[in-house]
């Protein structure tokens, strides 16, 4: 039978884990992206950014980026943007993403805090939602050898006794936590099962 067990596992990852993945990707990042044969300056750079939990709704989380502004007009060292951002997660790719987001400034200016808003929310929104991706397989394919690790042995419950492999890990929910993303697992896979106890499996 195919899928014969459904196996749910919940996970958890640190928001500092995170982080190290989205400074990896966007530190050093010019926005907008230079082309090949275009002397244009880019609007900014991306110095640093950080990640933390939101109570703002389900799915979402806060990035921090912090940005060097190179055009003359907004010209800066250093500015904090603030994005509310909503998580989602694709099983097919396993890979957990910004799936939308909208940036604030919050600077004593209005009408800087106005332009750079812009700059984030229409020329860069395909270039941060592109570098916001985290690749969880590597965590998945643990869960995996974990589980099948058990199964292979022989998985003991009251009065049975379960043996085969999983095949297949889905991710049921997705909920960001004011430390941590904690994700729902669905393990699917093929189990024979040995009963050695039947009293045991009857209601008392």
């Amino acid at each position: 039978m195919e899928n014969a067990i459904k196996i749910h596992v919940p996970i958890t990852v640190s928001y500092p884990a995170l982080e190290g993945v989205l400074q990896k990707q966007m530190v050093g990042e010019y926005i907008p992206r230079p082309e090949q044969g275009v002397n244009e300056l880019p609007y900014a750079q991306v110095l640093d950014v950080g990640i933390t939990g939101s109570s703002t709704g389900a799915y979402d989380v806060i990035l921090r980026i912090k940005i060097r502004v190179l055009r003359t007009v907004l010209k800066r060292d250093q500015v904090d943007l603030y994005v509310r951002a909503t998580l989602g997660y694709e099983n097919t790719t396993q890979q957990l993403f910004v799936r939308k987001f909208k940036a604030e400034s919050r600077t004593s200016s209005s009408f800087y805090n106005t332009a750079l808003e812009v700059l984030a929310n229409k020329v860069a929104y395909t270039q941060i939602l592109r570098k916001t991706r985290f690749n969880l397989s590597d965590i998945i394919s643990k869960e995996m050898v974990k589980a099948n690790g058990l199964l292979e042995k022989g998985l003991a419950l009251k009065g049975l006794v379960l043996t085969g492999a999983v095949t297949e890990v889905r991710v049921q929910d997705i909920v960001p936590q004011q430390e941590q993303v904690s994700l729902s697992l669905e393990l699917l896979g093929d189990v024979e099962v040995d009963i050695h106890d039947l009293l045991g499996l009857m209601p008392g």
